[in-house]
């Protein structure tokens, strides 16, 4: 009875616009398209553009196991499940970017029970006199590393092969997303639901990270190490060549420039956590990037409101990622479907407009 209502409602509901191209917003857009929406992507900026304002393109990245996560918990589960999108995308979709790598995790933190959760990743405990300058712990385990700009642009790519629509434009309300035959719109602005108005949650905040992207073939793992509120790591991007030394995790901060003083930091601290790194590396860019961050974490939710001709519009809310956009992106992606059928299903029962 369920799959039939589902259906129904695709048949009756399937005009969405999603708001942000980033890795959220194409990844929403994707799975939209895929549940039989006809869907656009309304943003100022898409994959191949460079600016402060766009978060994603300046990403490492890779999927990492959180050692805080509670078992069972919703964060868990948007994590696990976008690991396993991605560990499938290696094998069906060998464009995407995306490749298997080993993982070399260290920090200050002793080991718990918390550790647990990462028992189905197999992780190999890494000897205390193997471990770097700092650290208390260390495990290795077989992850996924990406090539950001590659992956951003294959997206993007599925999503136009699939009939989906683009549109560059900067909104100032939301509700100019809305539209006579639109009745979802999926907000995942990042940063931008600061001062998006109809949005304008003022717990979203900026944190600023600095990397350095270098050419170095010959590194073919990747290593992090976290101690304190120091953050140092080495990421392949994917198979490219290409590797991202990192890096800063300066909450409320927004400045543009890099800074040539912590670009040395983040040299010499990478260079000592992988020794490898000195046989030879090209720079290729410094970059800084703002991190969408949220003080109350991810939100992942929906509203209602009514466009100019009273129709109700289903709102979805996916935005405030932090650090963890690629790796919680297909599982906050899944949520936000989740949600809009239900939304959908329920259309009409008296949900109460917000806006």
């Amino acid at each position: 009875m369920r799959l039939l209502n589902h259906y129904t409602v695709n048949a009756l509901r399937r005009n969405a616009n999603v708001i942000g191209a980033g890795v959220s917003g194409l990844t929403t857009a994707l799975l939209l398209q895929k549940d039989g929406f006809q869907v656009k992507i309304l943003a100022e900026h898409f994959p191949g553009d460079i600016s402060i304002d766009y978060c994603s393109p300046n990403a490492g990245a890779q999927w990492r196991a959180d050692r805080n996560l509670e078992p069972g918990s919703f964060n868990a589960k948007i994590h696990e499940n976008t690991f396993k999108k991605l560990r499938n995308l290696i094998d069906t979709e060998p464009d995407s970017g995306v490749a298997s790598m080993t993982l070399y995790e260290y920090d200050d933190v002793v080991a718990d029970s918390k550790d647990s959760w990462l028992k189905d990743l197999v992780p190999n405990v890494i000897p205390q006199s193997q471990l770097p300058a700092g650290a208390k712990r260390g495990i290795s385990y077989t992850t996924v590393a990406i090539d950001v700009p590659k992956y951003l642009k294959w997206q993007l790519q599925k999503f136009t092969d699939g009939g989906g629509i683009t549109q560059r434009c900067r909104l100032k309300h939301i509700k100019e997303a809305f539209g006579e035959n639109v009745d979802v719109v999926v907000n995942c602005t990042g940063l931008r639901a600061s001062n998006l108005g109809g949005v304008e949650d003022q717990t979203m905040y900026p944190t600023r990270g600095q990397t350095i992207l270098v050419r170095a073939p010959h590194v073919k793992s990747m290593k992090t190490l976290n101690v304190g509120d120091e953050v140092t790591y080495v990421i392949p991007r994917g198979m490219s060549g290409n590797i991202i030394l990192g890096g800063t995790m300066d909450k409320y901060k927004s400045e543009e420039s890099p800074n040539e003083g912590i670009a040395d930091g983040i040299m010499s601290r990478c260079i000592a956590l992988y020794p490898s790194l000195t046989k030879g590396f090209e720079i290729i860019s410094h970059n800084v990037g703002l991190r969408p961050s949220r003080v109350e974490g991810l939100r992942v939710e929906t509203e209602t409101a009514r466009n100019d001709d009273g129709k109700e519009i289903i709102i979805c809310h996916n935005y405030g990622h932090h650090s963890y956009g690629y790796q919680t992106s297909w599982g906050s992606s899944q949520e936000a479907l989740e949600l809009i059928r239900k939304a959908l299903s329920s259309q009409g029962e008296g949900a109460q407009s917000k806006l």
